[in-house]
């Protein structure tokens, strides 16, 4: 009886993680970004992606290999828009940084500037060159 009752109480709290797990995640797609590009202090190589944001404002970006690479700290905006899911990337030279992640349901999370990208702002400033942008859609179900 007491292995029973042991058994139960155990089984009740996994489905309780796995309920707030669930629960905690509220967008995510599937990218396949064909140049590799930085996001926060984390390099990736060009590849297939998930990113996802979960309600308390966190950013992960997972690869192929289902192995979360980097967890940000964001900013949503709700008023954006509905459209379809895709990533948008500032560029500077034949360099890459994510910006921005827009989510289905208008969701749209604004990444910050690391400061590898500040500090290509600054030398682009100097050269009087101005930074490129770049969409990527997400892909398919």
């Amino acid at each position: 009886m007491k292995l029973s009752i042991s058994t139960l109480a155990l089984a009740t709290l996994v489905a309780i993680a796995s309920l707030t797990q669930a629960h905690a995640q509220t967008h995510a797609s599937r990218v396949n970004v064909p140049f590799a590009f930085d996001c926060g202090s984390e390099y990736f190589p060009a590849g297939i992606y998930t990113i996802s944001m979960y309600d308390d404002g966190v950013l992960t970006v997972t690869d192929y290999k289902h192995t979360d690479r980097v967890i940000i700290q964001s900013r949503s905006d709700n008023d954006s828009p509905s459209t379809a899911p895709y990533v948008a990337f500032r560029k500077y030279g034949d360099q890459y940084f994510l910006a921005e992640y827009h989510a289905n349901g208008g969701v749209t999370v604004d990444l910050g500037k690391s400061a590898k990208e500040r500090g290509l702002i600054r030398e682009l400033a100097a050269n009087q060159a101005s930074p490129g942008s770049v969409q990527v859609a997400a892909l398919g179900k």
